[in-house]
């Protein structure tokens, strides 16, 4: 199922979310108990409600907002729009934009009509010049890189300086091969990498590697850019174990991860900043909050979603010890009985978040 997460409004929960705040939502407000709302667990401040079922969309691996505001979804051999017709805060029915690719997209970015997505051979484009909601033709390759697993290319985005952005696990092969600028800040990338794409998509530099498989990461009101990194469940029980990290991800700096039994530990000087820790899970979606609906209480808010355990955490970095990172709030999760696995998140323009469903075969909607 997807759900869309918003802000009280008496009997209107979906209609003018900016004016639905509770005294900005303080600190005792964020760590009340959760309450049961629809088959889940929620935070005091937040209400929940599905968008649209698993009939309109199965198995979504990720998510994005159009230029019209609609909500558009990826996953196995196809792209659709939910479109609600009668502004009622539900989905009525899927335009089916493109079935490409066809191994799922694990990241959607429009730009203009047309959409960017990462699947099949690497960062494909998929074009609509007339506006009609479905795509001309073949999908066009920009840059070819290993994508559908779990652990390859991810998250691509438009940065603050016009350039693209894109995130690849440590299976995606993301080598020496891809640093095509010799500005390059990394000349022999390992691991998980952070990259840097011209604004043609026809050359690339490496930012940072050594990230285990961070699925997404978000440009904060700063231009600082945070991720959320996976543990190795493998050591689970052992000294070395780390727990999934939010981190920002600093340019020349690499994020930890050396391989299945070696990890750089957080002290080192050259460490990258943990905002958080989050415990055994496997991170997906990351947003930054810069939206005005919730106030000053939730600027700059990171909110990031765990896979295994069904969860939406937040991350509020103004309200963390100077230099020290910070136990995680928890948003959301699953009521007993009842599953969630989310994958992807993204702010509405009314200041709501959407919050998407898949993975591994599961309902989707």
């Amino acid at each position: 199922m997807q759900f869309r997460v918003a802000w009280p409004l008496g009997l209107m929960p979906f209609l003018c979310l900016w004016l639905s705040l509770q005294a900005s939502g303080t600190e005792q407000e964020a760590t009340a108990p959760l309450r049961e709302m629809n088959g889940f667990r929620v935070a005091q401040d937040f209400i929940v409600e599905p968008f649209a079922d698993d009939k309109l969309a199965h198995d979504i691996y990720s998510m994005t907002i159009d230029p019209q505001g609609r909500v558009v979804v990826a996953g196995p051999g196809y792209v659709r729009i939910l479109v609600d017709d009668n502004q009622d805060g539900r989905a009525d029915r899927a335009i089916d934009f493109s079935k490409e690719p066809k191994n799922g997209a694990q990241s959607l970015v429009y730009h203009g009509h047309d959409l960017l997505a990462v699947g099949d051979q690497g960062i494909v484009l998929l074009e609509d010049r007339d506006g009609d909601d479905r795509v001309d033709g073949p999908a066009k390759v920009y840059l070819q890189m290993k994508t559908g697993g779990e652990h390859d290319t991810h998250s691509l985005q438009k940065g603050p300086d016009g350039w693209w952005y894109l995130l690849a696990g440590n299976m995606a092969q993301a080598d020496s091969r891809y640093v095509t600028l010799s500005s390059s800040p990394v000349k022999k990338p390992v691991h998980g990498v952070w990259m840097r794409i011209r604004p043609d998509l026809k050359a690339a530099e490496v930012l940072t590697d050594g990230l285990r498989n961070a699925y997404d990461f978000a440009f904060d009101a700063r231009g600082m850019a945070h991720t959320f990194d996976s543990d190795d469940e493998r050591d689970i029980s052992l000294p070395w174990y780390r727990p999934t990290r939010v981190l920002e991800l600093t340019t020349s700096v690499h994020m930890g991860w050396e391989s299945n039994s070696w990890k750089r530990p957080d002290s080192w000087f050259d460490s990258p900043k943990v905002l958080a820790q989050a415990g055994r899970g496997s991170p997906t979606g990351v947003i930054s909050y810069r939206h005005h609906a919730l106030g000053e209480a939730w600027k700059d808010t990171l909110f990031v979603l765990d896979w295994t355990y069904g969860r939406v955490l937040a991350i509020r970095p103004h309200a963390m010890p100077k230099g020290q990172s910070k136990d995680p709030e928890l948003i959301l999760t699953a009521a007993p009985g009842h599953g969630f696995a989310p994958t992807d998140l993204e702010v509405a323009p009314d200041g709501s978040i959407f919050i998407c469903v898949g993975g591994r075969g599961t309902q989707g909607g």
